[in-house]
């Protein structure tokens, strides 16, 4: 008989599973590009005017109310569009990059802070009354607080014998 442990084909112990650690593993390329600049994730494709970029977020669902919290440092109210369709929350808008008029600023000398698009649809854990949406923004936190839709009481329902028809 041979050793369990030299099963070449057995998951080991502890191990995260193999789409956490390729997660993990495009997390990290990701980070290791953004330390490199915002050049770097365009070169690879990953950001640039083609493609949007996606904010970082936070969903925390309270008793009465469903809050998101969305990371948008530097951008204007005015440049953010919030949708809600059903059951999906969704934030779109542009970042603009230094913001100076060119003539403003003859020379510059490093730009790393590019004009960004961003874009997110962010599932909801619960229904929500879409009348009741209020959304703010302060020192590059937009808060959006999303009240549940109050559900239907639950009730009996009778249920009546049928009478067979005469023919």
């Amino acid at each position: 008989m041979s050793d369990s442990s030299a099963e070449p084909n057995r998951p080991v112990e502890n191990a995260p599973p193999p789409l956490d650690r390729m997660r993990h593993e495009m997390d990290r390329w990701i980070d290791a590009a953004k330390s490199t600049g915002e050049r770097a994730l365009e070169t690879l494709g990953l950001l640039g005017a083609s493609r949007p970029s996606a904010p970082a977020i936070d969903v925390i669902e309270l008793a009465e109310e469903v809050i998101v919290l969305i990371d948008l440092p530097g951008v204007v109210a005015e440049a953010v569009e919030l949708s809600i369709t059903g059951n999906m929350l969704t934030v779109k808008g542009t970042r603009a990059g230094h913001g100076l008029p060119e003539e403003a600023c003859p020379r510059v000398h490093v730009s790393e802070r590019v004009s960004l698009r961003f874009e997110r649809a962010i599932p909801l854990p619960a229904a929500v009354n879409a009348d009741a949406i209020r959304a703010e923004t302060r020192d590059g936190l937009l808060k959006v607080s999303l009240l549940k839709a109050v559900a239907a009481p639950s009730r009996s329902i009778p249920v009546a014998r049928s009478v067979p028809e005469a023919k």
